[in-house]
């Protein structure tokens, strides 16, 4: 009963099961926040990886999945996930005398799961610097294209307008007689 109210509370704080797709990182999450919920034994144990999970939730929040799902630490923070709702589960349904016993196994393994996690956390960080830096130049590059294509038709429209100038003084030059007016002396002489 005890176990089932805890559940029950945890899936309250934990927002995004309504929304997670089944197979993404989000439902791996809800997966080992279930695990955690639903231990029967080790409880103290188990509770230490909400830390953790909530590491990567927080920076992995507000993130496309898009992105997520294409970027280089996806596979790595898909097994690492994995590997601690495995985790989770074993340790959870052992018995007092196994956990006695493996208390320094797990311990080791609790912190070989802090270092993946940070591990993991610095490349997704970086990941995300890299995306926006990449952004930004796309944006400068579009700025600087725009820039170019103004004042391309600028020039355009101005050579219209000079060329235009230059036709119509050129049409009058045309007009006027060609050649020297005759002098009075030629005049004189016809």
């Amino acid at each position: 009963m005890k176990n089932q109210e805890s559940a029950k509370a945890m899936m309250a704080n934990n927002a995004e099961s309504c929304f997670a797709t089944p197979g993404s990182i989000f439902a791996l999450v809800d997966k080992i926040h279930w695990a955690i919920a639903v231990a029967k034994h080790n409880k103290a144990y188990v509770l230490r990886f909400v830390s953790l999970i909530k590491q990567i939730t927080k920076v992995l929040n507000g993130a496309d999945m898009k992105f997520i799902r294409q970027a280089e630490f996806y596979s790595d923070l898909r097994e690492t996930l994995l590997k601690i709702e495995t985790h989770v589960k074993e340790s959870s349904t052992r018995g007092k005398l196994m956990n006695k016993l493996m208390a320094k196994k797990n311990q080791k393994s609790f912190e070989e799961f802090e270092q993946q996690v940070e591990h993991l956390i610095t490349r997704i960080v970086f990941s995300f610097a890299q995306r926006v830096q990449l952004l930004n130049l796309a944006r400068q590059t579009r700025k600087k294209r725009q820039r170019a294509l103004s004042e391309i038709e600028e020039e355009e429209q101005s050579h219209e307008s000079s060329t235009g100038s230059c036709c119509s003084s050129a049409c009058t030059v045309e007009e006027e007689p060609s050649g020297e007016l005759p002098n009075e002396e030629e005049i004189g002489e016809r």
